[in-house]
């Protein structure tokens, strides 16, 4: 999704809305000729500071671990080598993905067989703070909880 698309989407402040991702992950070598796809659909909140998020109360959360604030977008996008990353703050369960290989819908189990153990063993978001390039980003609904 274009950036400026994106924050004018999402622009107002804090919101709650659905966004849907997907991640290209290179497999395996043993499974380097596969294309493996996770979309993924989930319910965010966009605009808040990150130390003022309630799950960090008294805790001091510090710069961004990585890249840059776009200008006049924080704490909406980040910068970093040339690509554009949406900050977004998943709801508590509100994390629902589709996994495909070569095109076709897997099983969790079936998609994860084609990567390395390392990938397989990654933690998995199910509450709290990612960042998704702007390039996957496909579509952000209307604000999930209404106004």
């Amino acid at each position: 999704m274009d950036t400026t698309h994106y924050l004018d989407l999402v622009a107002g402040g804090t919101d709650h809305f659905t966004v849907e991702f997907h991640t290209d992950t290179k497999p395996a070598a043993a499974h380097k000729s596969k294309r493996l796809r996770k979309v993924v659909t989930a319910v965010c909140m966009t605009g808040a500071s990150y130390a003022n998020l309630r799950v960090n109360k008294d805790k001091e959360t510090g710069p961004l671990p990585w890249g840059t604030w776009m200008d006049g977008a924080e704490p909406f996008v980040i910068q970093h080598k040339g690509n554009d990353y949406a900050r977004l703050y998943v709801i508590e369960n509100g994390v629902r993905a589709i996994y495909t290989v070569d095109g076709e819908v897997v099983s969790r189990e079936d998609y994860e067989s084609f990567l390395t153990p390392s990938q397989r063993n990654a933690p998995r978001p199910n509450g709290g703070t990612i960042t998704v390039k702007m390039s996957g980003v496909r579509l952000v609904g209307e604000p999930a909880f209404g106004r």
